[in-house]
């Protein structure tokens, strides 16, 4: 057993006092003691290299990503709050930090040698506040994975965000950097369990739920009682940008932080990391797990295009914050649990791969042969580059002026009910000060698909469609979850006079996970129109620049066609042209035929029941026929 030097000891003895002012909401036994320990900081100067911010380490400036000691003084002791052993808060108390970093910009310093961390709650999660000998505020470790490991006595505060404070930015007389993820966190502290705590893990019953018989995993459901997974996302927090130093140059990493809540009370979510098991999950393949994806747009001059789409991010640990009931196991997503990412795992080369690894619709993750294992070895042999499967944009994207930008996120969950609640996005402000990005977002954070924001869901515009498509099941009479939907594609129109008698057709088709894919899409178009332009536009997906689609006219409708998939080196498939999940295309043609409400169809790329779906949406149409669709009164 660990032995408690005289500080750890005093800080024990005192708490008693502590949570009789905290008006006994907090039992004693729960309240565990942290002391002493080991840490570092991987500080980012790669973030910053186009900046004049230089990071010292014993006094000489870094470059790249550098982990730097963090020591962790035997004085002082912070208390945690660990109800049925599970971390849930930090509480009262304080830890002596010293490193060897200064931060200098131009002619001003900041010494981070002699630093103190303290709890505090940060939009409703615990975070460490990091301040210097003048009680400045200078840095903040924001959404940490703790554990409170009883076997080891240790409590490890590991994967966090390390963001500088508005504070930090003013001393350096860098505003730019306020609010800036700088690097990331990780420490170990000797932890003290009280002789009297609850070490089972398992919350007591609450909110009519119990830990007795969960996990309940939906393919445990019966006819009437389903064990229904439903994930929601409920917040984006800080971006961090990155700009690409070798060729081609000018190229800009994005990444955010995600919070998500389990808002079911009947079914749990698996939380398994690839290529792991651990018995919780009694089906194949076991390593199972959500996975965050995300894409930047750009709305101007009537259109909305996406400008940039990241990879998957391979979730690997559920910390179960906030928990109407907490059953014990970081492994699995209990009902109205919250967890947390931080940028810094949102950019982790070991856990960042492709979308084509991933079938959308089903959650299903097949790790070998993968991007991590391309020689089905069983194991990962295989990560990212600093770069690769990304979210990367073109600086030039990002200054275009009246446009605006939007960052939107989703959680794929295997077996979720409900896709819409599980994405959601902030509206950006793109601005490059001093050599550093950054997205300030404008407004709150909205839950729900970003394409509403081009044209509402429920418009009454008769110049505007919005159609969301729910491909079924191939199997619409299983037992949940074996008849869940094929996927969902989303066709928006608007159709708009740019001058007399001449009309624009702009559509936005998003596939959201649909892992058959759309490879033509089908206007109609009067024999009689003439044509003056048409467009096509698409993002860059797994790193692979969709090629532009064919467009001719046949009969009575403007055909797009896609063109056929690309070499790309094994394992990983051809590189597809097609309308592939989580992006979304751009259709358009200006002709002399006015609007009326018509089918615009999509054609399957691969074989299976529909072979093509369909959407009534705003389309060229003959002039007399307009009087039959309420654009016009007779």
């Amino acid at each position: 057993m660990n032995r408690i030097p005289l500080l750890a000891v005093l800080g024990i003895l005192v708490l008693p006092a502590f949570v009789a002012a905290d008006t006994g909401t907090r039992e004693s036994s729960a309240i565990w003691s942290t002391w002493s320990g080991a840490g570092h900081f991987e500080l980012r100067a790669d973030y910053l290299q186009r900046t004049e911010l230089e990071i010292l380490v014993d006094g000489q400036p870094i470059e790249g990503a550098v982990r730097v000691p963090v020591r962790i003084r035997d004085l002082g002791s912070i208390s945690i709050y660990a109800p049925n052993g599970n971390f849930e808060d930090f509480d009262d108390g304080r830890l002596d930090l010293a490193t060897d970093i200064v931060l200098r910009y131009r002619d001003r310093e900041v010494s981070l040698e002699s630093l103190v961390a303290t709890g505090f709650t940060n939009k409703d999660h615990p975070a460490l506040r990091i301040s210097d000998g003048k009680g400045r505020h200078l840095l903040t470790v924001a959404h940490p994975h703790v554990i409170a490991d009883q076997d080891k006595q240790l409590l490890t505060i590991h994967n966090a965000d390390l963001w500088a404070t508005d504070t930090l930015a003013d001393a350096l007389d860098f505003e730019p950097l306020a609010g800036y993820p700088i690097g990331m966190a990780w420490l170990d502290l000797n932890l003290y369990i009280p002789p009297d705590a609850d070490l089972s893990g398992i919350s007591p019953p609450r909110g009519g739920l119990s830990c007795t018989g969960r996990p309940q995993w939906p393919q445990q459901s019966t006819a009437g009682n389903l064990f229904e997974v439903d994930v929601e996302l409920i917040n984006i927090g800080q971006v961090v940008a990155q700009d690409q130093s070798f060729e081609p140059v000018g190229q800009v990493k994005v990444a955010p932080s995600a919070t998500l809540k389990s808002v079911s009370d009947s079914g749990d979510a698996v939380w398994i990391p690839k290529f792991s098991s651990n018995g919780l999950w009694p089906y194949t393949p076991e390593d199972q797990h959500p996975y965050l994806v995300w894409n930047m747009y750009r709305i101007h001059d009537g259109r909305i295009e996406q400008i940039g789409a990241s990879g998957v991010k391979h979730a690997f640990l559920t910390l179960n914050f906030n928990c109407t009931i907490n059953c014990g196991s970081g492994n699995v997503l209990w009902p109205g649990c919250e967890d947390v990412y931080g940028t810094g795992t949102n950019n982790s080369n070991s856990n960042q791969g492709p979308r084509y690894d991933i079938n959308p619709a089903s959650g299903l993750f097949i790790s070998s042969p993968s991007f991590f294992d391309p020689n089905n070895s069983g194991s990962q042999s295989n990560s990212s580059s600093a770069f690769e499967n990304r979210l990367v944009v073109p600086d030039v994207e990002l200054e275009v002026p009246g446009a605006e930008y939007f960052l939107d996120s989703w959680y794929v969950v295997m077996h979720d009910i409900d896709i819409w609640n599980s994405m959601g996005y902030h509206r950006l402000n793109p601005n490059e000060s001093g050599g550093l990005w950054t997205f300030g977002p404008l407004g709150p954070f909205t839950n729900g698909p970003l394409i509403s924001e081009w044209v509402p869901e429920g418009t009454t515009d008769p110049l505007e469609s919005h159609v969301s498509i729910k491909v079924p099941s191939s199997n619409p009479l299983a037992q949940y979850p074996n008849n869940m939907p094929q996927g969902h594609v989303r066709v928006l129109a608007k159709a708009t006079e740019t001058a007399p008698g001449r009309w624009r057709y702009n559509y936005a088709i998003q596939n959201y996970d649909f892992d058959r894919n759309i490879d033509e899409v089908r206007i109609p178009l009067p024999a009689s129109a003439e044509v003056f332009e048409t467009f096509f536009g698409a993002p860059v997906t797994d790193g692979h620049q969709t090629l532009d689609w064919a467009v001719q006219r046949v009969g009575g409708e403007l055909v797009f066609t896609a063109p056929p998939p690309t070499s790309r080196p094994a394992p990983a498939p051809p590189a597809s042209n097609d309308l592939t999940w989580f992006s979304l295309f751009n259709f358009e043609v200006e002709t002399d035929v006015p609007p009326i409400e018509a089918a615009v169809t999509l054609g399957v790329a691969e074989a299976g029941s529909p072979s093509e779906l369909s959407a009534a949406v705003v389309a060229p149409g003959l002039l007399e026929a307009i009087f039959f669709d309420g654009f016009e009164t007779p």
